[in-house]
């Protein structure tokens, strides 16, 4: 077993199918000398979006990571977990079993896995949502330049402090279990389990599957334009999707360094790029410019006072409730955080990761608006 894993590193991508996981298999391909193998365990056979060279070994897995056994041979022999399966789901009134059943079963299954097929490294694909809680009790977040050491989540009671339902609590429940696996002693004897957990922004980019295309649909509803229903709106990050992959790669390789005091051992890290923070509104409106017709998000000029939009959407989530009619997100939650300041420090991962956006600004919008402006979208 040591020989084969000194020659050449065998990585697992849970979700490698999804969003995310499909740039993570792409810069493992491109851009990882050290990875010999890449597998992929995800519910959706594995396809090629991207259109990236495939010259390292592939092996896709059809399977549920809820399913433990079932899961056991797609982590044998693997020397790092990138952990991104997840449901990401913003549906209100939020499905909690489902949420719970695979954000954070499946994660304590992928955990159990890493112990007992003695797989020393696991980095976690969490999200920066698990610290969005209201400012000073109020209907929005406030972020300014805050470090992990300040924009915390919060200790308890997770889905009544969170401004989102639903998603966030289940990925910061999840996130709890990975980070205190760091340190568990591996069955083989053979050393102990390595943990990260990163907190991407809101994530943009090609394969994006419901973000702005959302977005692209409500406008396309209202005649091509976009009401700013949050007040004359906040300022978010987001972040483009191959650089949050990058991250990811780097995790892995830094997790290989446990000196005393260092390394990024059990810590959580938040992950942004150079993308210009913007209302996310303004920013659909941006990326999918198209040069002789209007973007396919144009935004009204007007807007709905904040403290209205809001008291709106109460009422809105409470005939939701009578009705038992979902929608694909809360009123009260996109209100609250299109209204937020969410601007975070990554010192942390320019330190200990050694991060670095490899996609700039204009090559990252750029990608997006090719992706977001295609009529099949």
């Amino acid at each position: 077993m040591a020989e084969e894993r000194n020659s050449g590193e065998v990585i697992l991508v849970t979700g490698g199918s999804g969003f995310l996981g499909q740039h993570i298999v792409k810069l493992l391909q491109e851009r990882d000398p050290k990875v010999r193998e890449i597998r992929i365990l995800d519910l959706k056979p594995y396809v090629n979006h991207l259109g990236h060279e495939e010259n390292k070994p592939m092996k896709a897995i059809e399977g549920d990571i809820v399913h433990k056994e079932g899961s056991r041979e797609a982590f044998r022999g693997v020397d790092c977990v990138i952990h991104c399966a997840a449901l990401v789901s913003y549906r209100f009134p939020p499905d909690h079993e489902a949420l719970d059943r695979i954000n954070v079963t499946g994660t304590q299954n992928v955990v159990s896995l890493c112990v007992e097929m003695g797989i020393p490294r696991l980095v976690f694909c969490s999200t920066s949502e698990v610290t969005l809680t209201p400012y000073l009790g109020g209907i929005y977040t406030l972020i300014f330049n805050q470090t992990e050491c300040k924009a915390l989540p919060p200790s308890c009671d997770y889905e009544r402090q969170l401004l989102l339902p639903g998603y966030p609590a289940s990925k910061l429940r999840a996130e709890k279990l990975v980070l205190a696996a760091n340190g568990r002693p591996l069955a083989d004897g053979r050393g102990r389990l390595h943990t990260v957990a990163l907190r991407p922004t809101l994530l943009y980019g090609e394969q994006d599957p419901r973000l702005l295309p959302s977005l692209i649909q409500l406008s396309e509803k209202m005649e091509g334009t976009l009401m700013r229903f949050a007040g004359p709106g906040g300022r978010q990050q987001i972040t483009y999707v191959g650089n949050a992959a990058w991250a990811h790669l780097l995790a892995k390789d830094q997790l290989l360094v446990t000196r005393p005091g260092g390394g990024v051992s059990g810590l959580p890290i938040f992950i942004t790029d150079d993308t210009p923070a913007d209302d996310l509104l303004f920013f659909a409106q941006r990326v999918t410019a198209r040069a002789n017709l209007p973007p396919r998000c144009r935004i009204s000029r007007w807007y709905m006072p904040a403290l209205l939009a809001y008291l709106i959407a109460a009422l809105l989530e409470m005939v939701v409730l009578i009705a038992h009619i979902p929608l694909s997100v809360s009123p009260r939650g996109a209100v609250s955080y299109l209204g937020s300041i969410v601007l975070y420090n990554r010192l942390r991962a320019s330190l200990h990761l050694n991060y670095s956006p490899i996609f700039p600004p204009d090559e990252s919008c750029n990608r997006a608006n090719k992706y977001y402006t295609r009529e099949e979208l």
